[in-house]
Order: structure tokens, then C-alpha cells, then sequence
């Protein structure tokens, strides 16, 4: 009711003069954010947090985060921190897939190739059947 919509803030944060990074609390648009107690996922995560004794376990928190945040993407505003989003959204998909919510991500080696030495030495077909070599290919072009 109170305060910018979500475009309006977007403008504010477009703005030439704007600060970077940092947006004054008064530019801000007022967020509401509404529960629907009868949803399913809502009264798992209460019972969650009930059965933990009002001190919920890491996952139960992420599950909270990330649904403020998709509430924030829906309603047209913008995340500060992205990262945060899809590091969140990349251990709920492991959890989700049984694998471990911290596993590392192992490093592929790629060996680098040289694409020059491979197209000139290799035989590149005419329009007219002729098969010629790409440097031959390539004089044609400059013509």
C-alpha cells in the first residue's frame, strides 16, 4: 500500500545518480509477504520446525529462503544476491536427488587443441564433387 511497486523500484535502481550497490531503506518498496497456512509445503515446514523444537535443521531454513525468494521473482522484484538463490536451489536438487547436499564439484581437465591445425589439414568437398584442401578453400575466398 505503502511505498514503491517492484517496477518503480527497478527504475529507482536504474537511475543514473543512484548509488552503487547500495539503495536508501526509504526507496525501497514495502514488502508483504502472505502464508497460506492450509498449503501443503507450509504445513510440513511448521512441522519441521516443531519437531525440531522451534530450531530447524540447515535444509528446513534453505526450503524457507528459497520460498521468500521465488515469492520476491514472482512479484517482479529484484534479488540482491543471485548467488545465494541458485546455491540454495543447487543443494535442495541434490538433496531432492540423494546425493550429499555439500559434495564438491570435481574438475574435468579439457587438453586445448589447436582448431587451425585441424581444419587446414582436413579435406573439405567442392560444390563440384572435387575434393580440395581447406588452405586451397580458403585462396577462394580472398578472390
Amino acid at each position: 500500500r505503502y511505498g514503491y511497486s517492484a517496477h518503480m523500484e527497478k527504475v529507482n535502481r536504474a537511475q543514473a545518480f543512484a548509488s552503487q550497490g547500495k539503495t536508501e531503506d526509504y526507496m525501497l518498496a514495502k514488502k508483504h509477504f502472505e502464508i497460506n497456512p492450509s498449503h501443503p509445503v507450509m504445513k510440513e515446514l511448521l512441522q519441521r520446525v516443531k519437531s525440531s523444537g522451534g530450531n530447524p535443521d540447515k535444509e528446513t531454513i534453505d526450503t524457507m529462503n528459497l520460498i521468500y525468494n521465488v515469492a520476491l521473482l514472482d512479484s517482479g522484484f529484484i534479488i540482491d544476491d543471485p548467488s545465494e538463490i541458485s546455491g540454495t536451489m543447487q543443494k535442495i536438487l541434490r538433496s531432492e536427488l540423494g546425493i550429499d547436499r555439500n559434495a564438491e564439484i570435481e574438475e574435468v581437465e579439457v587438453e586445448e587443441e589447436s582448431e587451425k591445425d585441424e581444419v587446414v589439414d582436413q579435406e573439405i568437398p567442392d560444390d563440384a564433387g572435387e575434393e580440395v584442401t581447406a588452405s586451397e578453400d580458403e585462396k577462394k575466398d580472398d578472390l
